[in-house]
């Protein structure tokens, strides 16, 4: 966002994106299991809550702090967050006096979301990713709080974390601080000789949607490596797609855009994963130009991905390859079972976009529904990467045809 000069114009969009009044004094509840909001009780206005809900969702809060696995209620927090150090289960954040943040200040909850510290002083965990929230003004994140003032209180206690030793300890996050949290800068400004579009999509991703914080690959610390910034990473057993310039070298802003829209990837398989939940609770309510302004800020970015970490020895041909498809991998790539993508030349130029190596790398350690090595766990390495290169061959002698979904790239057509 060019936060608050375009404020205006942003309101208007939002507006019209929100879901519709019920009566004055309650915003009815929308498909994706957000609640209702209580407009008279939240002692905010209506556009106020509006801007607040429509952050609330670029940055995702439904996902982490809602545990729909156990139908937990929306924002009362429990999710379980698996890291390297340990557990980390996301807190309530309705505005339950006793267990939420009903009672926090305005400025409490301010230093929370901007600074990663909590009203008792202690500091976040950085799986909390306050270090991107900072990106947004203090008036964007007092109408978060808006928001989440307007939706039910739920008392439900806080999980306690269970982070491994010495991590349990929070006061070592004052260190990782010193490192990492960069205070210096604090909230968005606009870059001069960038279109009001590539500035807000730069917003949005740097900012509260945190795209890095999946899409790049972590140091020993969590932190992303910014020379590998938004090049692919691996993320609880999925892969998380190179979303620079080279990733989407062959895509379209707008069959970016429709990615979000249609929950569909333009090798024609269903997102899966961690970013099923984003596309489902965020990016399908975000306006088509808020959508296209990503779409221009991602492609503009220049990164290196980082390199495959596996090894390859052993010497195997195309015709090795080709065996090694016809017995065990054809019959979910022919029928794009699971999303498996098939032999189209077009789905391959978008895969090849990650590099080869990379595809080599996911085939082997797996990514998703497809297990690790296709499931043949008797194969080398090697012999993995000569099936991977007899697909690519394959789907180079394909001819684009001249209609339907290989002219256009995309499941659907661009709109």
């Amino acid at each position: 966002m060019k936060p608050l000069d375009l404020f205006a114009l942003m309101m208007a969009l939002m507006l019209g994106a929100g879901p519709a009044i019920a009566n004055p004094g309650t915003i009815a509840a929308s498909d994706s299991g957000y609640p209702a909001l209580h407009l008279k009780k939240s002692g905010h206005s209506a556009a106020q809550i509006r801007h607040g809900e429509y952050l609330v969702k670029i940055a995702d809060c439904f996902t982490c702090h809602t545990d729909e696995a156990s139908s937990g209620k929306p924002f009362a927090g429990g999710l379980k967050i698996n890291t390297p150090f340990g557990a980390v289960y996301s807190s309530n954040i309705t505005p339950d006096r006793e267990t939420g943040i009903g009672n926090w200040s305005d400025e409490e909850f301010v230093r929370a979301v901007r600074e990663g510290i909590a009203p008792d002083g202690s500091y976040y965990y950085p799986v909390f990713p306050y270090n991107y929230f900072n990106k947004m003004t203090r008036q964007d994140v007092l109408d978060i709080k808006a928001y989440l003032d307007a939706i039910p209180p739920v008392r439900q206690k806080n999980h306690p974390q269970e982070m491994k030793w010495p991590f349990n300890y929070r006061i070592l996050q004052w260190g990782w601080r010193l490192l990492f949290f960069d205070f210096s800068k604090g909230e968005f400004k606009p870059v001069s000789g960038r279109s009001p579009a590539w500035n807000r999509g730069a917003f949005i991703v740097e900012g509260p949607g945190h795209c890095a914080l999946c899409h790049t690959q972590l140091n020993t610390f969590g932190v992303p490596e910014k020379k590998h910034y938004l090049a692919g990473a691996f993320v609880e057993g999925y892969y998380a797609p190179n979303i620079s310039s080279q990733g989407l070298r062959h895509l379209s802003d707008k069959e970016v855009a429709n990615i979000f829209l249609h929950n569909e990837m333009p090798t024609h398989a269903e997102l899966e994963g961690p970013m099923k939940g984003v596309e489902h609770n965020s990016l399908r309510y975000l306006t088509r130009s808020d959508m296209l302004a990503i779409a221009e800020y991602l492609k503009s970015v220049k990164s290196t991905p980082p390199k495959a970490e596996i090894a390859i020895q052993g010497g195997y041909n195309l015709a090795d390859g080709r065996k090694l498809y016809e017995s065990s991998c054809e019959m979910c790539h022919a029928n794009q079972i699971m999303g498996a993508p098939n032999m189209e030349k077009r789905v391959w130029d978008i895969l090849l976009d990650q590099g080869r190596e990379k595809l080599y790398e996911i085939a082997i350690r797996g990514n998703g529904n497809m297990p690790a090595k296709g499931g043949c766990d008797a194969c080398s390495n090697a012999r993995i990467k000569s099936a991977v290169d007899y697909m690519i061959e394959q789907a180079r002698k394909q001819r684009v045809s001249g209609q339907g979904v290989a002219a256009t790239g995309a499941g659907r057509s661009a709109e």
